[in-house]
């Protein structure tokens, strides 16, 4: 059953402010950080805008049946690069892309169960 579909579009250059301000660090998970701590600064920001369009998405999803706080929303990447959701009481399917300035996310979120306890 989809509980909601959500999309986020985000301007790179404001994540590159805030990341020279340090309030990305609030938003990313220890994980997250450790995945982007290697990169070159305009990769970096535009991989943690996909990941903040990315979190956006989902809570958009999920906002009439629960409340997420974005910290607790943790997207990673699988073996061939592929953006996916740590979130284990639900099934979501997400969809990160960039393209000049921007970073825009989708997001498919799906009761595994019928008995959600947010639902």
């Amino acid at each position: 059953m989809i509980i909601g579909i959500g999309c986020d579009i985000v301007d790179i250059y404001r994540v590159a402010n805030a990341m020279e301000k340090g309030h990305m660090q609030r938003i990313l998970t220890q994980k997250e950080q450790a995945c982007c701590a290697h990169m070159q600064s305009k990769r970096k920001a535009e991989w943690i805008a996909g990941r903040f369009a990315g979190k956006e998405a989902i809570y958009k999803a999920l906002s009439a049946h629960c409340n997420v706080p974005l910290c607790d929303i943790e997207i990673l990447s699988d073996a061939h690069g592929a953006p996916y959701c740590t979130m284990e009481t639900y099934d979501i399917q997400i969809s990160i892309a960039h393209e000049h300035d921007y970073a825009i996310a989708y997001a498919i979120v799906q009761s595994k169960e019928m008995d959600d306890s947010c639902l």
